[in-house]
């Protein structure tokens, strides 16, 4: 088990593999306290892991090739640690992201590079460049079997913050009396209106995004074990 706190992620026999479960201890458990336990449990538990075997879990590079969509809190993460403050969100997400629009789906992930690899990658050591400000999806990315309900979590909470980026996005541009601007495009129809607000919406921290806000009633039944 890791995490003796408001979260906790248990080690789980899936047939002949271990992996993980999550359990919420504490109703006002936030998204910082999933993702605390999350890195704690790639530390501490005996997981099946199915990539490369390493020392460390930042060691392994074969991650920076899936697909990472970011969140909101991820950019105002990305904009501290990158010290791009005087950048728009739109000039931002042109330098780090690609914003994909394929009718009214708006879809925005890390930018990558010609090879598929992450552009944070540093290709000299394989590491991160930006670990300790990387994406909610790169921290809760682990290469083993999931329960349901765990899996079913960490779809939730990438999701939301998603939502809650594009709809920040459309925003900015609807201010600046601008049509938002993107990188590729099929037959694209976005409107603000289809983007309401969430649990990650005047949130600017994961720590203040609390989980049972963000989950719907059942899959909180699930989740929520008290202590």
């Amino acid at each position: 088990m890791s995490g003796a706190g408001t979260v906790q992620v248990l080690a789980k026999m899936f047939g002949k593999r271990m992996g993980y479960d999550v359990v919420v201890r504490d109703g006002g458990a936030s998204v910082q306290d999933y993702l605390d336990a999350l890195n704690g449990a790639i530390e501490e538990l005996p997981l099946s892991r199915g990539r490369r075997k390493t020392a460390a879990c930042r060691g392994c590079d074969l991650c920076c090739a899936e697909r990472a969509p970011l969140t909101w809190v991820d950019v105002l993460n990305l904009e501290k640690h990158l010290k791009t403050g005087r950048l728009s969100l739109q000039q931002l997400l042109d330098r780090v992201g690609n914003i994909l629009v394929d009718g009214p789906v708006v879809d925005i992930t890390l930018r990558r590079n010609e090879d598929g690899s992450c552009i944070f990658l540093d290709r000299e050591s394989r590491l991160c460049s930006v670990y300790p400000a990387r994406p909610l999806v790169c921290q809760t990315f682990i290469c083993c079997p999931a329960s349901r309900r765990a899996a079913r979590m960490r779809d939730l909470v990438v999701n939301s913050g998603e939502d809650e980026l594009v709809r920040r996005w459309l925003l900015h541009s609807g201010k600046k009396g601008e049509e938002p601007a993107f990188h590729e495009g099929y037959r694209p129809r976005v409107r603000i209106e289809d983007w309401r607000p969430n649990a990650f919406t005047g949130k600017k921290h994961y720590r203040r995004v609390l989980l049972k806000e963000l989950c719907p009633p059942d899959l909180w039944r699930q989740v929520f074990v008290p202590g």
